[in-house]
């Protein structure tokens, strides 16, 4: 395989990366960069936009490398979850946790899914779509939908997961995570990480940050104790679970590390996800439209259930395209635990591996008009589906290998539900006036709150 690679050095080069990292790997990636290595001083970093090498890192070669050091900086906050443990730990906690996400419990957590969605549209109308004044209309004042869907999706991972409606700790979870979030970034830069005092301070308030978040689930699980028997769901398998041998159960403090997790990266990403698709479904009116007919054929107004996903191609096809251009988990780190080759690239060990489905899934290789919204690019039978012959690493939003993310099908369908519920009766337009900027962080937030008008369907 001959790679196009480019080499960069010096520390210029870093921040110029550092400042929109979005922006940088997009360009590599609309240009089709299979490999980018930058090298200053201890630094050495590799960003992999190739499909197959994608695959020999993420899953065929994936026992020579571990996470990289923004998810083990996070450890203060997050523990040792999933996102963040290594090894035997993963493999043991990934089998302890797995069966709350079989396919035999996704309609359970769908007819619950829908009843949230349904209270929030009952929410909308009844509010008229008031955010903080009463005189408003519905039509009129802007609505602040990212924070509407990380309130909706909060309480979504609340009931679905943990039986526990957390909408009123909606704001100090939403505080909290926002420190975190800011307090990550400071702890990946590398001279935090070199001045002790400084990286310990920073550390401090991620364990602080984490505390917020903390007291509410502690509760949740002290709940569980006080009623055993009483919960059917995710924490009530965590709480009970024990490995194959019968004898290893969830100690408590990784039971606190795991709901932690799940809990923020379970409402973070999905509100993400859902904040950038009404994003551009209000940019791409024609979309919009195909979308509501489907919904208008196949429901007919009614909620969706967990068996319409099958005859809800389009609207399936939306959420897609969605996480191809605005994947919530943009970048995926890896670091080296021995000398690695990529094609005719030497790899030393310790050096940081990066992929970023932000940059291979707009990458004109694999995706004609790349960066151009087009949901009909998934759906069977199209021209413009090569799902067939694209390699199937040129779109990885869930990560892959043993690492993927084991809520994946959860996240889809709820996605899906939320959008065809709430679809059928409101139309968002981005407001006036207002522009859209993104955040890259260790999600793909908007810097900015999005705010749309929301018009009654």
């Amino acid at each position: 395989m001959s790679l196009k690679a480019e080499y960069v050095r010096g520390y210029p080069e870093l921040l110029k990366f550092r400042r929109d990292p979005t922006a940088y790997v997009g360009d590599l990636g609309r240009r089709s960069v299979d490999v980018w290595n930058f090298r200053a001083g201890s630094r050495n970093l590799f960003l992999v936009n190739n499909p197959e090498l994608i695959q020999n890192i993420l899953v065929t070669h994936d026992w020579n490398f571990i996470k990289g050091r923004g998810l083990r900086n996070s450890k203060p906050m997050l523990g040792e979850g999933l996102l963040t443990s290594e090894g035997e730990l993963h493999r043991r906690q990934r089998r302890l946790a797995q069966p709350g996400f079989h396919s035999a419990r996704l309609a359970h957590y769908a007819r619950q899914i829908v009843a949230c969605a349904a209270d929030l549209i009952e929410e909308w109308k009844s509010k008229g779509g008031e955010w903080k004044s009463k005189d408003v209309k519905l039509n009129s004042a802007p609505t602040v939908v990212s924070e509407e869907m990380m309130r909706l999706t909060l309480r979504i991972v609340g009931l679905t997961l943990f039986s526990a409606d957390v909408t009123k700790e909606a704001a100090t979870v939403g505080d909290s995570l926002t420190t975190a979030l800011k307090l990550f970034i400071r702890l990946n830069n590398p001279f935090v990480q070199m001045i002790g005092p400084l990286k310990r301070w920073n550390e401090r308030g991620a364990r602080e940050a984490r505390h917020g978040i903390e007291a509410v689930v502690l509760e949740i699980i002290e709940q569980h104790r006080r009623e055993p028997g009483r919960y059917d769901d995710m924490l009530s398998l965590l709480m009970s679970s024990h490995d194959e041998m019968g004898t290893n159960y969830m100690s408590n403090e990784l039971l606190l590390d795991e709901c932690l997790t799940i809990f923020l990266a379970g409402h973070e990403t999905t509100a993400n996800a859902l904040s950038w698709t009404w994003y551009l479904l209000s940019g791409n009116p024609e979309a919009e439209a195909t979308l509501h007919a489907e919904l208008a054929q196949r429901l007919g107004g009614r909620l969706p259930r967990l068996d319409d996903m099958p005859r809800l191609p389009y609207t399936t096809a939306v959420v897609r395209e969605s996480l191809r251009l605005y994947p919530p988990a943009w970048v995926i780190s890896r670091e080296a635990v021995t000398p690695y080759r990529l094609e005719e690239i030497e790899v030393p060990a310790g050096a940081n591996l990066i992929m970023s489905p932000f940059a291979t899934q707009r990458d004109p290789r694999f995706w004609p008009e790349a960066e151009s919204f087009r949901p009909e690019r998934w759906l069977e039978g199209n021209v413009e589906n090569l799902s067939a012959t694209r390699h199937r690493f040129a779109y990885f939003p869930f990560g892959a290998g043993t690492r993927v993310c084991i809520g994946e099908h959860f996240a889809m369908m709820e996605a899906v539900m939320v959008i065809a519920a709430m679809a059928q009766n409101f139309r968002l337009r981005l407001a006036p006036g207002d522009t859209v900027e993104m955040w890259p962080q260790i999600t793909l937030r908007s810097r900015h709150p999005m705010r749309f008008v929301v018009q009654p369907r």
